[in-house]
């Protein structure tokens, strides 16, 4: 639907909201040469916490209509003295799919009443949205998003659960799931006593948060997620003409609190920047100022070498590698990715390898780590020896942290059998996927990352 015919929808119904409140005649409807009274005051918008600006207000059974100003307030005079009931109309009702409650008001000739009125607030629409569900009795209402605690984004199908502490018996905690927007919402958690509730996307948990629900409350709680870490910005600054390093300029990231000079060597180094993109300046007396956009990852050093002029003037742009704890990856276009192995670079492998695993220990990918281990078989309980693939940086130890395998973007059951089986010779490509990109693709099974093999 078009902006112009959503609005045209949204003007109609104002309009017929407004003709139904005019004709709505009730017991108190009185006659022009009754005494007239006034009526003032706010609409509030309770999800935002804001006033509500352009809310369209009525007394029912009489011709007053006015619309609320810029702070939410409204006065509507000349109205006949009597018991009525007023409400108003917004489209941010129509956004929730919700209708404004009335409410009751006694004007009294010659005075002017106050009266406010709400959009319900989140807890108020929670319990009427559970009502539908039919929850058992004695059961409370929670509801929030979940979203990464560095970056802020959403984050869909992450897990939440609602544990009671209390160890009485046949308290079960209840268990969610996040929907695209990151937002989830339970109806049956257990009412009167204290709950634990905690977000979790695979192999990542975010901060539990304690709460006492009464029976037949509704509360909002937002949880985080703590999938990113900080990033690093390293590089050095030069002068374009001569390529001297520039030795006392200030190198910031714009929003941040990051700020640094370069030392003799032209060198700097900023830390626990959040992963995305940034703007950072570079700026010296003898130097114009110079901005350029650079892309933070998450627990990764980003080298970059800014060079400056005396003049504004068009200069190449700015050279950039990511330096990361397990080595160095340029990120122009034509490099050749530490993550991705192909089937030209498979072929020139092929005379030296037996099985896929040996492809696997040539990438020398980001957090790839291959081991050979002994695990107790779940079924025979005997000792075997097996095979361990670990992507994830936080991999190390004794034990094991075993990534999921995908072959054609389907998850195999027992990888570590069926790499050692697989053939080398039908594979077309290898990639590496890490945690957070391989829960997005493959869900939480993939908590660990992922070794996505695809075939000829």
């Amino acid at each position: 639907m078009s902006d112009k015919s959503g609005n045209r929808r949204t003007a109609f119904r104002a309009t017929l909201w407004a003709v139904a409140a005019v004709t709505l005649a009730g017991s108190g409807a009185a006659a022009q040469d009754q005494p007239t009274s006034a009526l003032a005051g706010l609409v509030f918008d309770s999800t935002a916490m804001a006033p509500l600006a352009g809310a369209n207000v009525a007394v029912l059974g009489t011709s007053a209509i006015g619309t609320t100003d810029e702070s939410g307030r409204f006065l509507l005079r000349d109205v006949p003295a009597g018991d009525y009931w007023v409400s108003f109309f917004h489209p941010r009702l129509q956004e929730l799919g919700v209708s404004a409650p009335p409410r009751q008001v006694e004007l009294s000739p010659g005075i002017t009443a106050n009266a406010i009125l709400a959009v319900p607030s989140e807890e108020t629409l929670l319990m009427g949205w559970c009502l539908a569900e039919q929850p058992p009795a004695g059961s409370a209402a929670i509801a929030g998003f979940v979203t990464d605690s560095i970056t802020g984004v959403p984050m869909p199908r992450a897990i939440v659960t609602a544990e009671p502490i209390s160890r009485f018996p046949g308290l079960r905690p209840v268990e969610v799931r996040t929907d695209d927007s990151g937002y989830f919402r339970m109806c049956s958690v257990r009412g009167d006593v204290d709950i634990k509730l905690q977000a979790q996307f695979g192999v990542s948990a975010g901060r539990s948060v304690e709460v006492y629900m009464p029976a037949g409350t509704a509360r909002v709680q937002d949880l985080v997620l703590m999938m990113s870490a900080e990033g690093t910005l390293a590089g050095f600054v030069r002068d374009y003409v001569t390529n001297d390093p520039v030795s006392g300029a200030v190198v910031s990231v714009v929003g941040t609190t990051s700020s640094t000079l370069t030392d003799i060597t032209g060198g700097f180094v900023l830390d626990d920047l959040p992963p995305g993109r940034h703007l950072v300046t570079t700026d010296h007396i003898a130097f114009e100022e110079r901005t350029d956009s650079v892309t933070i990852f998450s627990q990764e050093t980003v080298d970059i070498e800014v060079r400056m002029a005396t003049e504004a003037l068009e200069v190449e742009g700015l050279v950039v590698t990511a330096r990361t704890r397990f080595g160095r990856t340029s990120l122009a276009g034509d490099a050749k990715r530490a993550d991705f192995i192909s089937r030209e670079e498979i072929e020139v492998l092929l005379p030296r390898v037996t099985a896929t695993e040996d492809l696997l220990r040539n990438m020398n990918a980001p957090g790839l780590r291959i081991r050979n281990v002994y695990q107790v078989d779940e079924i025979t309980g005997v000792t075997i020896p097996a095979l361990c693939i670990e992507v994830s940086r936080r991999s190390g130890g004794e034990g094991c942290t075993p990534a999921a395998v995908a072959l054609n973007d389907v998850l195999i059951p027992y990888p570590d059998q069926f790499l050692q089986d697989l053939d080398p010779n039908i594979i077309d490509r290898i990639e590496i996927l890490s945690p957070i990109d391989a829960q997005f693709q493959f869900g939480a099974a993939a908590g660990n990352g992922a070794v996505a093999i695809y075939t000829r």
